[in-house]
This record gives structure tokens, C-alpha cells and sequence, in this order.
């Protein structure tokens, strides 16, 4: 086999397949094109989903005749000047290889004039290769219209999918440039029909209201957190609005829409407890760093980046988005669920409390029930809840009364809450209370089990395990947490070992961990069908507030649920 030099053609075609994947390949480099030139209204039509034309137009600087020539040769760009300049790329294009990728592929026609020339410029290339360019009317900025796309590449353009698949990955580029670039007029027309319009805006809340509607956009939680070097901002939604996939994060670095595992990371630590089980929040972040500090040479479209101080950055997100979260719990503290909890008597009617009256279970209760304190609550201006409890609904939920109505809550995921978070906390400060078993257990496993558990043993005496190997393959425990002590420690153990091994393949070690939390919190609390005196019932829904989460378990789950004083009155038609 002999090597040779490919010809021009052949090696613009390969370039162009790296660059141009899709139609929506095409409208992406365009538009970053115009936003360079510095843009503020930018237009796109397509037609047949841009099979038959793709044209975008800008008011954007334009560019000379000589320009126009140079920017459909490879390696043409007026971005960098040298191999340094890449250490510290502002702009989107760069590489000079988008408009001569897309020519190669297509008919092309570019019309062009700066805000200085008297006439614009026309330019039209078929395949590559520059067959016309004359002087032409034209308003400042650039319009390029391609057509026939992968004309000459027939495999390419017979493994497109059909109009409906690509036109959503061309709204999908779009809606990217909406939230990067929040200020620019942006429209959209398929087959001279309008499907995605934004009229330019500062707040980024305007471009989440035309890409996703009103029930998103209204949602949504400002997101801002700035440490030396990067700062993070955007909307990330509250823990009512989830979606059943991921396709509702987007997440910028100065300004360049990316794919990196380590942010999707953060996001999903924020809420990691707080969204049911295979839920997903919405966000849009808009992520400022140091160039230097960011590589967004290693991908041909640079959808991808590497980070030089990555888990700096992992703990911007989670941080930012966890305090966003948190301040909507404020809110709801010093707002609904304070007035929800609070004292319900009619001006100038009798104060909250009463006779003492029979409840059921055979014990009796007082409806004045103690005043149950949040800390929390307090320190954020919530002042105190006054929670009373009712009565217990099929040894299952717990009714309270409060302001707005009767509150239900769901005992066992209200005390998952609980412990979820206690135990958190022993593992952070290695402080978890332990109970000494009388006799150790011991727990036989199999080899896989038993080597997964080895790897855990440290968590778990942080959180109040004591386990050792006793033999191949077994543990002896002599000891489990405080919270467990009602529990068999064999079958617990046991049942972590096989949770854990179950887990070990696909998931990341801090996952691991939080299984531990979940599975300890879920075995702690007390179960559906189990009693609880007035006394416990106060003590648990006491607890519970002071939690930072006391709206969702640890899998996500709500916890409380209030049937309104209007619901209540409707029904009796009052």
C-alpha cells in the first residue's frame, strides 16, 4: 500500500465532516459567525429542514470583498493570530474551518457590506470552489444562504433523520443562543412558518419564556455566586418544577454552550435528595472563567472543554445552586408554611388550645399543642411555627391544623427526612452515635459483596458502624447507630452489601455514599402502620422543620400535602 497526498476536495470534505454533522451543524457556525461580527438581530430560515436552504442574516458588522474571499479558505480567521491567542479564546469561531467546511458540502451564497462601504458584495461558491463575486445592494451586515446540503456527499445525507428530528436539533442550537445571548433578536421560520421567536432582553428569564413557556419561566430561581477567578448566574428551577430527562440543562462558559461530566455532576449533587428518583431539574448557568483556565480546543466544534480547576468549578455550581434552593425554602418559611403553621383563631375569638379531648389510639391530647420551634426558620426571619397535630390517619399520616387548612403528613417520609440528615452530618464531622449490640452478629457474603463492603468499612464507622472481618468472606458487627438499634444488624448489613455491589459498576463513589444515607435513613424511620402517641407526633413534626429539606425525603418524595380552608369550604358549599 503506497501513501499519497489527498487532493484539496477530497480533504475539505473529510474537514467538512468533522464540522458539519447535520443541517443544525450548519445554522450553529453560521450564527456564532454573526455574533462575532457583533450581531444584535439574527434570523434564520430553513426549508425542508435545511436539506433544501439553510439563511441566516445579521445586522452584524459585514465584511469587505477581500474578507469575503479569504473566509471560505481553510485555516482563514480574523479570531486568532497565533498558536498563544488559543490560550485565551473570547469568540466562538476560531479555527477557520466552518465556512469552507459548510461550502464544501453545499451551494453557497454570501451577501455582505460593512457599516463603510457604499455597496455590498456577493459571493458564490459551489462545492468549495468560488464560481461569482460582484458588487451588490445590500444593508450593512451578512446574509448566507446554503443550499443542497451534502449534495456531493450522498452517504451524509442519506443517514439524516426525517424533517421532524432534525428540525428539533436546529431548535435546540437556537435555544442555546436565546439564553447565551439573552439581548439579541432572535427568529426562527421552518417552511415560512414562525416556531421560535425572542425579542432581545436582558433578563435571561425572557429567553427561558420563549424557548420553554411561562410554567418554566416562572419556576425558575436565580442562580449567582462569584469566588476569584469565575462566577456562575442563570435560573435552575424550584423543587416543584422536574423534568423526566436532562434535556432542560444547558450550561455556558463565557458564553460557548458545552458538554462536561463534572458540571452535570454538580447539578445533580445539588438536588441530589430533594426530586424524586430519576427526576431532573431545568437549569440554565452561565458560567464567567478565565480563559486561560479553560481548553476549548478539543473538540472540531467545541461543544466539549477540558478545566484546569475543575472541582473548583464543581463547587461553584453545587454551591450556587444548593444556596438558590435554599433561599426558596426561606421564602416558603417565612411565607406559606409559616402562615400554614400558624395560629388559626378568628380575631377576637378564643386563643388556640381548648379542653383536652379523647384522640384515637386510647390516649388523649390537648388541640393547644406546644408551640414546635425551627431553628432554621428562625434564623431566616421565619419566626416560630406553631404545628398542631390532630390525630393519625391509618397509623400512616399525620393530620395537623393550620392557617390555610389541614396539612397531611407522610410519618416515614417525614422521619426518612429526619435521619437522612442526621446521619448526613455524622459523616461530615465523624461523630455518629453508636449502640453496642449485646452479642455481635456476624454476616456471611459472597466474595463480591464482601469485597464491596470492605471498601465502606470507614464510612460506616463514621457513621456509627462497628464492623470487622471475620474469616473470608464474613463480618462480625458490633455495633450499628443509635437510630438502628431496634433493627436486625445482620439483615441491615446484609442488605447494604448487596445495595452497594448493586451500584458498584455504574455509579461514582460519592453515589455510593449517598445510597448508604438513603438505605440507613429509610430502615430508621418509623414505618407506615406503626402508631405514634400525640407526644411522638409533636416530636416528629418538630424535628422535621428543623430540617433543611423538610418538604421531600431523601428519594425525592413529597412529604406534606395541605387541602386548603377554599377546597375545604367549597366542598361543604360554603
Amino acid at each position: 500500500m503506497s501513501i499519497v497526498i489527498l487532493d484539496g476536495a477530497t480533504a475539505s470534505k473529510i474537514a467538512a465532516g468533522e464540522v458539519i454533522e447535520r443541517p443544525a451543524s450548519v445554522v450553529k457556525e453560521l450564527v456564532e459567525n454573526a455574533l462575532d461580527a457583533g450581531a444584535r438581530r439574527v434570523e434564520v430560515e430553513v426549508r425542508e429542514a435545511g436539506r433544501e436552504l439553510i439563511r441566516v442574516s445579521d445586522d452584524g458588522g459585514g465584511m469587505t470583498r477581500e474578507d469575503a474571499s479569504l473566509a471560505l479558505q481553510r485555516y482563514a480567521t480574523s479570531k486568532i493570530r497565533s498558536a498563544d491567542d488559543l490560550h485565551a479564546v473570547t469568540t466562538f469561531g476560531f479555527r477557520g474551518e466552518a465556512l469552507p467546511s459548510i461550502a464544501a458540502v453545499s451551494h453557497l451564497t454570501m451577501v455582505t457590506r460593512p457599516p463603510d462601504a457604499e455597496a455590498g458584495v456577493r459571493l458564490t461558491a459551489v462545492g468549495g470552489e468560488v464560481v461569482e463575486v460582484e458588487e451588490v445592494g445590500a444593508p450593512v451586515g451578512t446574509q448566507i444562504s446554503v443550499s443542497r446540503l451534502f449534495y456531493n456527499t450522498p452517504a451524509r445525507l442519506k443517514f439524516l433523520k426525517s424533517d421532524s428530528v432534525e428540525t428539533g436539533h436546529i431548535v435546540e442550537v437556537m435555544t442555546r443562543f436565546l439564553f447565551s445571548n439573552p439581548a439579541v433578536t432572535f427568529r426562527l421560520t421552518q417552511d415560512g412558518r414562525e416556531i421560535l421567536q425572542h425579542a432581545g432582553a436582558p433578563d435571561l428569564r425572557a429567553s427561558v419564556l420563549s424557548a420553554w413557556g411561562r410554567e418554566l419561566a416562572e419556576g425558575m430561581l436565580p442562580v449567582e455566586v462569584t469566588i476569584p477567578g469565575m462566577a456562575v448566574r442563570g435560573l435552575t428551577s424550584g423543587l416543584q418544577v422536574h423534568r423526566a430527562s436532562r434535556n432542560r440543562q444547558f450550561v455556558f462558559i463565557n458564553g460557548r454552550w458545552v458538554r462536561n461530566r463534572t458540571l452535570t455532576h454538580a447539578l445533580d449533587d445539588a438536588y441530589r435528595g430533594a426530586l424524586p428518583e430519576s427526576r431532573h431539574p431545568a437549569a440554565v448557568l452561565l458560567l464567567e472563567i478565565e480563559p486561560g483556565a479553560v481548553d476549548v480546543n478539543v473538540h472540531p466544534t467545541k461543544a466539549e472543554v477540558r478545566l484546569s480547576r475543575e472541582w473548583e468549578v464543581h463547587h461553584l455550581v453545587s454551591r450556587a445552586v444548593r444556596e438558590a434552593l435554599a433561599g426558596e425554602v426561606g421564602a416558603a418559611a417565612r411565607g406559606d408554611l409559616t402562615r400554614a403553621f400558624a395560629p388559626s383563631a378568628a380575631p377576637g375569638g378564643p386563643a388556640p388550645g381548648g379542653p383536652a379531648m379523647p384522640l384515637p389510639g386510647g390516649w388523649a391530647g390537648t388541640l393547644a399543642a406546644p408551640n414546635v420551634m425551627s431553628a432554621a426558620f428562625r434564623a431566616q426571619g421565619g419566626g416560630q411555627l406553631d404545628l398542631r397535630p390532630l390525630a393519625q390517619l391509618r397509623q400512616t399520616y399525620i393530620l395537623a391544623e393550620g392557617n390555610q387548612g389541614l396539612l397531611l403528613v407522610d410519618q416515614h417520609r417525614a422521619q426518612e427526612r429526619i435521619y437522612y440528615e442526621r446521619f448526613t452530618q455524622a459523616r461530615l464531622s465523624q461523630s455518629g452515635s453508636k449502640q453496642s449490640l449485646l452479642s455481635p452478629a456476624v454476616v456471611q457474603l459472597g466474595p463480591r459483596e464482601a469485597a464491596v463492603l470492605g471498601q465502606q468499612v470507614e464510612e460506616l464507622a463514621a457513621l456509627g458502624f462497628d464492623i470487622e472481618s471475620f474469616g473470608t468472606d464474613a463480618y462480625l458487627v458490633r455495633g450499628v447507630p443509635a437510630e438502628l438499634a431496634r433493627t436486625d444488624p445482620a439483615t441491615l448489613v446484609k442488605d447494604l452489601a448487596e445495595e452497594l455491589t448493586a451500584e458498584a459498576s455504574e455509579s461514582s463513589v460519592e453515589r455510593r455514599r449517598e445510597r448508604i444515607l438513603i438505605t440507613l435513613s429509610c430502615r430508621s424511620a418509623v414505618k407506615a402502620g406503626d402508631p405514634l402517641t400525640y407526644d411522638e407526633m409533636i416530636e416528629l413534626l418538630q424535628a422535621l422543620t428543623g430540617t433543611a429539606r423538610p418538604y421531600t425525603c431523601p428519594h425525592g418524595w413529597p412529604i406534606v400535602m395541605t387541602i386548603s380552608n377554599f377546597e375545604i369550604d367549597r366542598k361543604f358549599n360554603r
